[in-house]
């Protein structure tokens, strides 16, 4: 049976949001100015995941300032602060791969290939977002993989 996500702690907007698995990611360029980018999401253990390309601007801009406000839903939806850490373990990569298998089941059968390709080559990782206190996804883990 699988495990179902456990929403009853969080308000109703946050978990109407992260149903969908999908955010604006904003992150700081050299200037301080946000850029925001659509890219699906996951919850593990409370934290807000999502692969992306080593070589790309998300990654550059971590790197520089890990400060990181993730936009629940849609562009102006509910918004957590955290602080990103890059991943770069092959079974972080892969547990990500597979929940987005389960919530993007017709995108992944378009881009899982090239998705895989990067996983395997190491040239994927993972964006973990550590939500600040109080973190409204303590326990969350979504989908279950």
């Amino acid at each position: 049976m699988a495990r179902v996500a456990n929403y009853s702690h969080m308000t109703p907007q946050i978990a109407a949001s992260i149903r969908p698995h999908l955010q604006w990611f904003g992150s700081f360029n050299k200037s301080g100015e946000l850029k925001k980018i659509q890219v699906w999401l996951t919850v593990n253990q409370g934290n807000i995941e999502f692969l992306t390309p080593e070589s790309s601007y998300k990654v550059k801009r971590v790197r520089r300032n890990s400060r990181v406000i993730c936009f629940l839903g849609k562009e102006n939806g509910p918004q957590l602060l955290g602080q990103a850490e890059l991943v770069t373990e092959r079974l972080a990569a892969e547990r990500v791969y597979r929940a987005y298998r389960k919530t993007h089941p017709f995108l992944m059968l378009i881009l899982g290939r090239s998705i895989r390709k990067r996983i395997e080559s190491g040239g994927q990782v993972v964006v973990r977002v550590h939500p600040d206190e109080p973190n409204p996804l303590t326990g969350v883990t979504d989908p279950a993989v």
